[in-house]
């Protein structure tokens, strides 16, 4: 059987995102990930010019994820210094990780880290460092009002 691989959402709870924020910031954090891995390149086009392009050659675990259902599994902490908490261990793990920090242009007041993705990566690699985490199921309660 093959391992499962999934990426874990992990949103801050304290800043009163309302969920349009917190699904794009979401959004960003999951996109981040690969975007981060994007190496720019040359590509030649039909009639004999250059473009520049981008390439990305994706892991096995990457790889099964994006083949499979890409599995997430969106979860909560309470405040910024869980949130970097997190995303330091996922970094020290080696897994696939990005950290959001939205500019304050919209819903937010200034500069704050608001999500971390972690993964895609086998779901056993991720645990030690997301298990513990409680799922995100409701905005309304969750949110400082």
């Amino acid at each position: 059987k093959m391992q499962e691989v999934k990426q874990y959402i992990i949103v801050r709870t304290d800043l009163g995102m309302n969920a349009g924020k917190v699904a794009a910031q979401a959004a960003h954090a999951c996109l981040k990930v690969f975007f981060d891995k994007f190496e720019k390149t040359s590509v030649e086009l039909d009639n004999g010019t250059f473009e520049d392009g981008l390439i990305f050659v994706p892991t096995l675990e990457e790889k099964q994820w994006i083949d499979g259902r890409f599995t997430k599994i969106t979860k909560k902490v309470k405040n910024e210094n869980q949130l970097l908490k997190v995303y330091n261990a996922a970094k020290e793990a080696g897994l696939n990780v990005s950290l959001i920090k939205d500019a304050g242009i919209y819903g937010l007041e200034g500069e704050n880290y608001t999500v971390v993705a972690v993964g895609p990566n086998y779901v056993d690699k991720c645990e030690p460092i997301v298990g513990k985490l409680q799922l995100l199921t409701d905005l309304k309660n969750e949110t400082k009002e």
